[in-house]
């Protein structure tokens, strides 16, 4: 049975989402959005662009790399800048959007999520669960409807991050925003339970509460698998962290020359940044380790193969520190 060209194109595309402020990817964003109102729908630019951007989340859709739809999260809730490239509003792209949107709304706790719908899509948000709120009012000349959706419903029921929806993120280019200790937890537990020959964290100070024993039991497995295997801590502190019991300092202990754990060096020390690396190409990192919020970059991410460089460069340039291996267990 031969595939017909038309077939072969569909199954040729891959789908990407991106999620993140305005200045990690808002750049990209910008794209989609001067195509769709300022080309197509001759809004004026001065009217784009706002002080709504540098303070909300975006999200972003990827055609085999290429940028084809975006939208933002106010921090009040209110969705906008919801543009769809022209060629592309076939492909549901709308709906996986808003989806991305709903589960970020949900993450955050938000009771409803609020919108201006213009007239010619309202049917489409009708769709995805909203209501219209109001009157109809002109915005930059365009006919509009407010609308919302309630979200108390949903968040009746806790949002978890299971095992299988971390294992279907690894199994994609993806970027994955992880928000509770809960989500952060089943996340570290899955990674390394996947870890085929190397672990790798880099943090200002270790943080035990991400790290349960179910988490870290199935690293002196792995350390131990061959020996091009790693399990590596990188701590910007250790003095604090050799005088509290925890289960990494054990573990260390019973195993210093396969659990290593080095003292960054002063000129490479993170302040509040972690990252977490496993077999050098999926990344979970923490824009500050002490907070429940982290992006997992999958699949060799660019992120993931840059920090791997850069971890090897720190990794080389610390200290080895004696006095955390204590007493041999």
């Amino acid at each position: 049975m031969t595939t017909s060209p038309t077939e072969q194109k569909k199954s040729s595309l891959r789908l990407t989402a991106r999620q993140g402020s305005w200045e990690q990817i808002g750049e990209v964003c910008r794209k989609v959005r001067y195509k769709v109102f300022v080309e197509e729908q001759q809004i004026p630019e001065e009217h784009e662009w706002d002080e709504q951007d540098p303070v909300s989340e975006h999200f972003l859709l990827l055609i085999n790399d290429r940028p084809a739809a975006t939208a933002r999260l106010t921090p009040d809730g209110k969705v906008g800048r919801f543009a769809v490239l022209a060629k592309l509003r076939d492909k549901k792209l709308g709906t996986r959007l808003m989806q991305r949107i709903l589960d970020h709304a949900k993450r955050l706790g938000l009771k409803k999520l609020q919108l201006n719908a213009q007239m010619e899509v309202v049917n489409f948000y009708l769709k995805q669960g909203f209501k219209i709120s109001g009157e109809e009012f002109l915005e930059v000349g365009i006919p509009h409807l407010p609308m919302e959706k309630s979200l108390i419903a949903d968040l009746q029921e806790e949002t978890q991050v299971s095992q299988e929806d971390i294992l279907e993120a690894l199994a994609t280019t993806n970027q994955v925003r992880l928000q509770g200790k809960e989500q952060l937890r089943a996340c570290i537990e899955t990674l390394i339970a996947q870890a085929a020959r190397s672990v790798s964290l880099e943090t200002p100070a270790y943080t035990s509460r991400w790290f349960t024993d179910a988490a870290l039991a199935p690293l002196l497995s792995l350390a131990k698998r061959h020996p091009h295997s790693r399990v590596q801590f990188l701590l910007g502190e250790t003095l604090q962290f050799s005088r509290q019991s925890s289960n990494l300092l054990k573990l260390h202990q019973r195993a210093p020359s396969h659990i290593e754990i080095r003292k960054a060096h002063n000129l490479y020390r993170p302040t509040q940044q972690a990252w977490l690396l496993i077999d050098d190409k999926h990344l979970l990192w923490w824009p500050h380790y002490q907070e429940s919020r982290a992006e997992l970059y999958t699949a060799e991410h660019r992120e993931a193969y840059r920090q791997a460089q850069t971890f090897k460069t720190h990794w080389q340039k610390a200290e080895q520190v004696k006095y955390l291996q204590g007493h041999q267990l």
